[in-house]
């Protein structure tokens, strides 16, 4: 199916362009569309939500985008680049740079406290040009740039109310504290396209409107947000809503 353009002017090329996507597995010897022929284009400043039940393509989906799942068939731009013709450095870069990815998963750094695995994106890649993130606040070494990044990750930890576990190691947080502080290393490098799968998981309504508020606010900043979620709550904060059902997305009326 063809999705609606989101928040598009004319003269606009999307931040994120999904055209005829698709992925094909097989099972007990049978081929199946995890994702089938999905097309879709979020602008910046675009906020779309994806819902629908678990198995149905969301995870793969947005997998694809970020170029750790290789499509069947069909295409994926970001930002101008076609995922398809990047390098593993090139992924890893836009990865870094373009897109902060919040996974359902837990995927802190386990010999880290919080405040080091926050900043640790903004340490990648030292020799690249980077203009999201100045450079004295990129060289991660002990000087002002270090200082820098300090403040920057302390001020994310803050608003998602877990600045106090800074000195912290990720085995002594909840799960609704791992959340947050992962959702502020995605936030570290003010990526251009935010890719949340499931932000609001493992968190109370107090948390989850916090998080929500921060991601509208990004948003209407400017930044393109891709959530996944089965929150009732958080799909509010969207301004479109798509459902994935069977590895096809459509429009959803709610």
């Amino acid at each position: 199916m063809t999705a609606e353009t989101e928040r598009r002017s004319p003269d606009t090329t999307p931040l994120l362009r999904i055209d005829d996507l698709t992925r094909t597995f097989t099972r007990r010897g049978r081929p199946f569309d995890a994702v089938s022929h999905v097309t879709l284009e979020l602008d910046a400043g675009g906020f779309v939500a994806i819902v629908g039940r678990s198995g149905n393509g969301k995870s793969t989906l947005i997998n694809m985008i970020a170029g750790l799942v290789r499509p069947t068939g069909g295409s994926v731009e970001v930002d101008g680049l076609r995922i398809a013709d990047l390098d593993d450095r090139g992924l890893s870069l836009l990865r870094n740079r373009t897109i902060g990815f919040v996974t359902q998963e837990q995927t802190l750094l386990g010999n880290l406290p919080v405040l080091d695995n926050v900043i640790l994106p903004a340490t990648f890649f030292p020799d690249e040009k980077n203009e999201t993130v100045p450079s004295e606040e990129r060289d991660g070494g002990d000087g002002e740039g270090r200082d820098r990044l300090v403040d920057r990750a302390l001020r994310l930890l803050e608003r998602l109310g877990v600045d106090g576990l800074a000195g912290c190691y990720p085995r002594e947080l909840s799960g609704g504290e791992m959340r947050r502080v992962s959702i502020a290393r995605a936030l570290v490098n003010d990526p251009k396209l935010i890719i949340a799968d499931e932000p609001t998981g493992d968190l109370d309504a107090d948390s989850t409107t916090t998080v929500m508020r921060l991601l509208r606010e990004r948003a209407d900043s400017g930044v393109g947000v891709l959530m996944v979620t089965h929150d009732a709550d958080a799909i509010d904060y969207a301004d479109t809503v798509y459902r994935m059902d069977a590895g096809t997305l459509s429009r959803a009326w709610v």
